[in-house]
């Protein structure tokens, strides 16, 4: 397969590295030495430094034999152009990344598609997005809706004070038989496990929970977690993504904007109906005890500067504020830094880079339907065929492949977290946890065998 990435940075630099991983023909361009080098020096693939949307040198690396094309520079100018030169070339299917989310609101003159786009990644929505999920799930490091948010999968850090601490994953499930959850995996340091029955939790273990929503709350109860809602917001930056977030938060939450620039927060105010938004800086430690953000439910550190948002949540943390969301540029942060403790961290280049990969990947008719990066696992959509293996035998005796977990059954509508002894049937669907070396095993389960 034969793919073409403008735009070196973040973006560009990860769905390149994650790509070379399985052996493509990638062809990376961008105008800056220093990305170049970068990538010249870390990555598996074939460099041209020049502009993306230079005919000459589209035409030079064969861009009309390109099964992908992703335009992922910072301007979307030069993205929409790249686009369009690609396409003319004949390049099969083109990706770009858009920040205006104003190119895909209906009634646009000029829509992406007339520049030969064939899919938009706009990662500040789809970040702010993360983010507000978070903000109403302030106990979770992590949290992902499925089934149309009717069944839900979240992270949590156990502590020594932590009613799981010591329990081994059998005992866990004999202690709440009222209902049925999963523990889907575990991460213990750098070591992701999906465990074993006898699996022992211990402090500072990430351990992913699947339950079906309206059984949430009790799961929660069964862990010693309070779930309150949240009503007090505070965000640091009013970058794009925080003037999205205080955007779709606002009308339900006391939502508190931070901004350093007087002018950008003279405007944003008159921008924003409910939101208040203050002139002053994120680091201020005085200025944050004086707002009483240890009384804010989540504090939200989005400004343009990564560094300024460790920083601010590290001193959110040291003021004894509830729950930090913390976004980062760098993607290999998203891993690195949930380590340290200070809370939530996400990433909109995360956010595009995963969108990306998953869209190479339903194209070769795999059913993913959720990557998650700081897990190694996916979550895949699969149905039971007429005469296959899982519609012949119970759960049970399926023998999935370690690394599989069969999490949810949809039979007619009704969603069942299945038993050992449950009976998949033609055109169930199921949803699977599975790493990715086993995802053609497990499938071969679900098709016919005739």
């Amino acid at each position: 397969m034969k793919i073409v990435i403008i735009g070196a940075g973040e973006v560009g630099f990860h769905v390149a590295k994650s790509l070379s991983e399985l052996d493509y023909d990638i062809s990376v361009i961008d105008i800056d030495h220093a990305k170049c080098s970068r990538a010249n020096e870390h990555l598996d693939v074939i460099v041209n430094q020049g502009n993306g949307s230079d005919e000459k040198l589209l035409k030079n690396i064969n861009v009309a034999d390109a099964d992908y094309v992703f335009c992922l520079t910072n301007s979307d100018e030069t993205n929409l152009i790249s686009s369009l030169q690609c396409h003319n070339l004949g390049a099969k299917k083109i990706i770009a990344r858009l920040r205006d989310l104003d190119y895909s609101r209906n009634g646009n003159a000029i829509p992406p598609e007339k520049f030969g786009v064939d899919m938009v990644i706009h990662p500040e929505k789809e970040v702010a997005k993360e983010i507000i999920r978070l903000v109403k799930h302030p106990y979770a490091d992590k949290f992902y809706e499925f089934e149309g948010g009717k069944a839900v999968l979240f992270s949590k850090k156990i502590n020594h004070r932590s009613k799981l601490a010591g329990m081994t994953v059998e005992e866990f499930h004999k202690s709440n038989n009222d209902f049925k959850s999963l523990i889907v995996s575990v991460i213990r340091g750098e070591k992701m496990t999906i465990p074993s029955s006898t699996f022992k939790f211990e402090p500072e273990d990430y351990v992913f929970f699947f339950v079906k929503s309206k059984n949430l709350n009790s799961l929660l109860e069964t862990l010693g977690v309070k779930n309150s809602d949240s009503k007090r917001v505070m965000i640091a930056g009013a970058s794009k993504i925080g003037r999205l977030v205080s955007s779709m938060l606002e009308d339900d939450m006391s939502v508190r904007l931070i901004e350093k620039s007087k002018e950008k927060a003279t405007q944003i105010a008159n921008e924003l109906d409910k939101t208040i938004v203050l002139n002053s800086d994120a680091t201020d430690i005085e200025f944050l005890r004086g707002e009483n953000i240890s009384e804010a439910d989540s504090f939200v550190a989005v400004t343009d500067d990564q560094q300024l948002n460790l920083l601010a949540g590290i001193l959110a943390k040291q003021l004894k504020v509830k729950h930090s969301i913390i976004h980062v540029t760098n993607p290999d942060y998203v891993r690195n830094m949930s380590d340290l403790g200070i809370g939530s961290i996400v990433s909109k280049n995360n956010v595009s880079v995963n969108a990306i990969i998953k869209s190479i990947r339903i194209d070769q008719k795999e059913h993913v339907i959720q990557l998650f990066s700081s897990l190694d696992m996916e979550a895949i959509e699969l149905v039971a065929e007429k005469d296959s293996k899982a519609s012949r035998l119970p759960v049970s005796n399926l023998n999935l492949p370690h690394g599989c977990i069969l999490a949810l059954v949809n039979h007619n509508g009704h969603i069942k977290i299945p038993s050992g002894d449950f009976q998949i049937t033609e055109n169930d669907t199921v949803l699977i946890f599975c790493i990715n070396s086993k995802i053609r095993e497990v499938s071969k389960i679900f098709k016919s065998e005739k």
